[in-house]
């Protein structure tokens, strides 16, 4: 409801009760003085010209003596002034006063400015600009909203609609306000499309934000306090606890609850809390993850895929296990077809990285230049060739994860300088650009050479060696763990594995392996096509060989195997088979352990409930345990 008052009609003691009082006059402020309850919701009202009726005035010739006309001369000086903020400068406006219509310096005026009084003009006038009445300005409306609490989308496109009719001297206010408006309802939309729930306060914990799924889950009020709206246990949570993430049950849901103070250089201003759905979470790991496979960033192996029996790689494995929970940057040490990239793929694996991307890249695979464009990216138009619009880079496709960069020791010097300021700096610079992008990025590099070696001739440079042998793994070859020899081929053949006698296991324990594990698979390969290992393997074979294996390692399973078939054949109802019986056996085999190690394997036996071990003439039987380990 809006009213008019004037002050010379009322009564010395009336009141005027409203929300908010707009005066045309800031000399009325002294006379409301015992008549309004709240000074502060004064708004002073301030006028503007209309952009149609503008128009009539600026195609005025320069240099044209316009003559304001209004009701009184305050009134055509204001007209004036506000003419003059609208920048309407090439005219000559004189104010009109009506108190000496007759003076004679309008006689020679033409030319007159008139808002919608035209009766106000003298006679000897030819052309009126009529300039309409003059409009209450947006700064006016605009106050006038907020103090009446009317910020809604009606008000607001209203209030728009109005703005583009007027003519404002400070067009940079009405702008920012456009501006900002879209600003924030695209901000409120985008806020309230978050699955989280939301909630801004200033220092003192009192709510100055909240998004729709936060106001559902809390019911906040407009000046909440964080104290009223959560329960007692929770808001001391909050208030006290400066760890990241906390999880807390709300309504049957689990949530992770982050806390993040608002900052104005070294003074808070406020928190933003946001309550995290657990389910929404995980479904976004969840899609993240097919992003990162339908990529091809994924590492898919873990410590369990590395196939062994031996000590060594035992111990390389619970070492990398330990490192895979740091974010250090590790150099793996092997000869190629050693198995670095699956250590590297399980360390990302095994270590908080692992829902993120894991990129692997070979150095010794590309020239110098592709490779640089592929580990730093670049800018559009940087060099001939480059993609339209840039590229990322490899170090920023693996931000947050693990990059692992194969055969490092071949990179050229050039790359060796900017590899090193990546290590230093955790920065990369795309080439063609002026500027350095932050990274969260583990390195894990690999090297088949000798890089201590390459240091002191001078072919790598000791300090990016010394920043990448932070920590070193070691894969020794095959070679030099026969263990894992029998255990791998048994897992590259699977069932025809069984195929393979005495003799052929022999070969492949004698065979050097340079290619190593690489090589033992194409072995495989060829035995699991053709039914016979690889020519070259068997032209390799030492004349010498006899057969036995005396003096190999052979895979733990497959003696237990060999006992416990021997075993099975010799189990009678009443009668089993001797320790020297089985011996015996097992020489005609080739296979000769000792009776001490005979001793050992068949407690073992025993301890898994494999075999009974009786006296005299019962002697060793199998159990059904042990007929069931020879099938699997």
């Amino acid at each position: 409801v809006v009213e008019n008052f004037y002050l010379e009609e009322l009564s010395p003691d009336f009141k005027i009760d409203a929300d908010a009082y707009i005066i045309n006059d800031k000399d009325m402020m002294y006379p409301l003085k015992g008549r309004i309850n709240n000074y502060s919701n004064i708004v002073n009202m301030y006028r503007s010209l209309s952009n149609k009726c503008l128009h009539e005035v600026v195609k005025l010739s320069n240099n044209t003596d316009v003559l304001v006309v209004n009701d009184t001369y305050e009134s055509s000086v204001q007209a004036i002034c506000g003419l003059y903020e609208l920048g309407i400068s090439h005219v000559n406006l004189v104010p009109f006063d009506s108190k000496d219509p007759d003076n004679l310096q309008y006689k020679d005026f033409k030319t007159a400015i008139n808002p919608n009084e035209e009766h106000l003009v003298t006679a000897y006038i030819e052309r009126i600009k009529n300039i309409g009445y003059r409009e209450i300005s947006f700064n006016t409306i605009m106050r006038l909203m907020i103090r009446l609490h009317l910020d809604f989308e009606l008000t607001n496109r209203n209030l728009v609609r109005h703005i583009r009719s007027l003519a404002e001297p400070n067009i940079y206010i009405y702008n920012n306000y456009l501006n900002n408006f879209v600003k924030n309802h695209v901000f409120s939309s985008i806020i309230n499309d978050s699955s989280a729930a939301l909630i801004i306060t200033n220092e003192k914990y009192h709510v100055i934000f909240s998004n729709d799924q936060a106001r559902t889950l809390f019911n906040i009020k407009d000046s909440s306090s964080l104290a009223d709206i959560f329960e007692e246990d929770l808001f001391e949570k909050i208030y006290e606890d400066t760890v990241p993430k906390n999880t807390v049950i709300l309504n049957e849901t689990r949530y992770f609850v982050e806390k993040t103070p608002i900052m104005l250089i070294d003074e808070i201003m406020g928190y933003y809390i946001s309550f995290q759905n657990e389910k929404n979470i995980r479904d976004m790991e969840i899609n993240a993850k097919n992003l990162l496979e339908s990529k091809g960033l994924l590492a898919k192996y873990k410590f369990s895929d590395i196939i062994h029996v031996s000590p060594v790689m035992k111990e390389g494995i619970s070492r990398a296990k330990t490192v895979s929970l740091t974010d250090h940057t590790i150099l793996i040490i092997g000869e190629s077809g050693t198995g670095k990239e699956l250590m590297a793929q399980s360390i990302h694996n095994y270590s908080k990285r692992k829902n993120m991307s894991f990129v692997a890249i070979n150095c010794a695979a590309l020239p110098e230049t592709l490779l640089e464009s592929e580990l730093f990216g670049y800018e559009s138009g940087s060099f001939t060739g480059a993609r339209k619009g840039g590229k990322i880079g490899l170090f920023e496709q693996a931000n947050g994860g693990t990059i692992f960069l194969d055969e490092i020791g071949d990179i050229s010097q050039n790359l060796q300088s900017r590899l090193l300021r990546v290590l230093q700096e955790r920065q990369v610079m795309r080439i063609g650009s002026d500027r350095m992008i932050n990274i969260d990025t583990r390195i894990i590099a690999a090297t088949n050479i000798d890089l201590k070696g390459a240091v002191e001739k001078g072919n790598f440079r000791k300090d990016l060696y010394y920043r990448l042998n932070v920590i070193s793994l070691n894969i020794l070859p095959l070679k030099k763990r026969k263990e894992d020899i029998l255990p791998l081929m048994e897992t590259f053949l699977g069932r025809k594995y069984k195929q393979l006698t005495n003799f052929d296991k022999n070969i492949l324990f004698e065979y050097s392996w340079p290619g190593n594990v690489r090589e033992l698979e194409s072995a495989a390969i060829h035995y699991n096509t053709l039914s016979v290992l690889p020519k070259y393997i068997l032209d390799n074979l030492d004349e010498k060989v006899s057969g036995t294996y005396d003096t190999i390692l052979i895979d733990n399973k497959f003696i237990e195997r060999e006992i416990l078939k021997i075993i099975m054949d010799n189990t009678q109802p009443f009668s089993g088979i001797g320790r020297t019986l089985l011996n015996k056996k097992l020489k005609m085999l080739s296979i000769n352990i000792g009776d001490s190690n005979l001793r050992s394997i068949l407690s073992d036996l025993q301890e898994k409930n494999c075999i009974t071990i009786g006296k005299g003439r019962e002697g060793m039987r199998i159990t059904e345990g042990g007929v069931e380990k020879i099938s699997k």
